[in-house]
């Protein structure tokens, strides 16, 4: 069995994220964890009194009050979450983790198989960017792979997977095929851009061979133009499907996500996207 932790924000997720969460689970044939997050590192603290007429503040009382009123949400929040999955017959674990929120995804994903979010999980009072800065930090340094989720995930009728050649391509396409099982008799679309002018696909008899191995419907589909630009068209109008990116290296990760397909896919594109990178 394998270990999957999906990321909530603590005080504020949608029921649709649970729903997405347990169907995820149902394909890896996984165990779930639930960790709910608590930014404590830039939470503010209102400096203002609210009350009329009042000419000062008491700070500690008002820091107390607070903390009570979050810790209590939160408490209120873990409950709903353990009924949700109870009601459903989902076994659950729970984790409330206060602390730096990416700090605590990373730590996690040392001890996990898969982690999952939604794209618009943050932690900043106003938008940031898109995908949110959060999301973007978690992809960069997760210790294993993670899957974006969109507002609402849409049952699976083909996997996409982005290939060009690389070492880091083909490990997301293995990663995906040893965690995703269930998914073996879906649709498998290998897309290439053509790259330097070579229209044939980098290792394809090889491909070919592992696919067989795990999938039985499969197609290859080449395009020529700006990576981005076909995979964003190609996806632009799909919500039925899931797509795999491979990041080139860590050194490299950042660049890579801000201008990358994967980021453009991530901002626009209404489709799970799972990422790894070796």
């Amino acid at each position: 069995m394998k270990k999957i932790i999906a990321f909530i924000n603590g005080l504020e997720f949608s029921e649709n994220s649970l729903s997405d969460f347990s169907y995820i689970i149902e394909k890896t044939h996984g165990s779930l964890t639930i960790s709910m997050l608590e930014d404590i590192t830039g939470d503010p603290v209102p400096l203002m009194s609210n009350t009329p007429g009042a000419s000062f503040m008491d700070y500690d009382k008002l820091f107390t009050r607070s903390l009570e009123e979050r810790r209590k949400k939160i408490s209120d929040n873990m409950k709903h979450v353990r009924d949700y999955y109870i009601k459903r017959g989902v076994a659950v674990a729970l984790h409330n983790n206060p602390g730096s929120p990416v700090q605590e995804v990373l730590k996690e994903s040392r001890f996990a198989d898969l982690i999952m979010l939604h794209h618009t999980t943050s932690f900043s009072a106003v938008s940031d960017s898109n995908p949110p800065r959060f999301v973007k930090n978690v992809l960069a340094a997760a210790e294993c792979p993670v899957m974006i989720l969109p507002d609402k995930v849409i049952r699976i009728q083909e996997i996409i997977f982005a290939y060009n050649g690389s070492s880091s391509s083909m490990y997301a396409i293995r990663q995906f095929t040893q965690l995703f099982p269930e998914l073996s008799d879906m649709p498998v679309n290998i897309v290439y851009v053509i790259e330097n002018g070579n229209k044939s696909i980098p290792g394809e008899t090889l491909l070919q061979e592992y696919l067989a191995a795990h999938y039985d419907d499969i197609r290859y589909t080449v395009l020529e133009g700006d990576p981005a630009t076909e995979f964003l068209a190609m996806l632009y109008y799909r919500n039925d499907c899931v797509v795999t990116y491979g990041a080139y290296s860590r050194s490299g990760l950042s660049n890579f996500f801000h201008r990358s397909d994967a980021d453009s896919v991530l901002s626009t594109i209404n489709i799970p996207v799972f990422i790894t990178h070796p």
